[in-house]
């Protein structure tokens, strides 16, 4: 994969696995994990480790109130991997996002996406679900429950 090539290869849809992963805490994040393959039902450790690899490099400080959450969604495909790194605001309204590529066989040096590249639509459906369960966990009642927040989760093929 080229980081010249994203949203230029051809690509006819078709339902892809998308699976909601355990929280993870990297630093003093929070992070809510999804992953979507369109080669099998879930990717692999190594996927995983490029996925935390370009949070760790994306994530800024933790709040000083402590509430630092965010969410990542790896998917794999025949010419690669992407990684979309999202985290909420100190304010909790705002999403941050960067979205990272990695090619097969250099997964350990993620290279950003280019042109403000941000999600394709296998994607777009985990962070669809995150903003649903951030606005009726967290933003709209009087007090977050972050445990419901954290569990509302979406796994099928979408």
């Amino acid at each position: 994969m080229t980081t010249d090539a994203v949203g230029q290869r051809p690509v006819t849809y078709a339902p892809r696995s998308l699976t909601t992963l355990k929280p993870e805490k990297i630093g003093s994040w929070t992070v809510k994990r999804y992953a979507v393959s369109a080669l099998r039902d879930a990717p692999p450790e190594h996927v995983h480790d490029f996925a935390r690899h370009a949070v760790e490099m994306t994530l800024p400080e933790s709040y000083p109130d402590g509430f630092s959450y965010a969410f990542s969604v790896v998917h794999e495909d025949a010419d690669g991997c992407y990684v979309v790194v999202a985290w909420w605001s100190l304010n909790r309204v705002i999403l941050h996002t960067r979205t990272w590529l990695g090619d097969w066989d250099d997964l350990a040096n993620p290279a950003e996406a280019p042109g403000h590249a941000t999600a394709c639509v296998w994607e777009l459906a985990a962070m669809a679900n995150e903003r649903d369960a951030w606005v009726r966990h967290v933003v709209r009642p009087e007090h977050p429950d972050v445990g419901a927040y954290l569990a509302a989760t979406l796994t099928g093929r979408f």
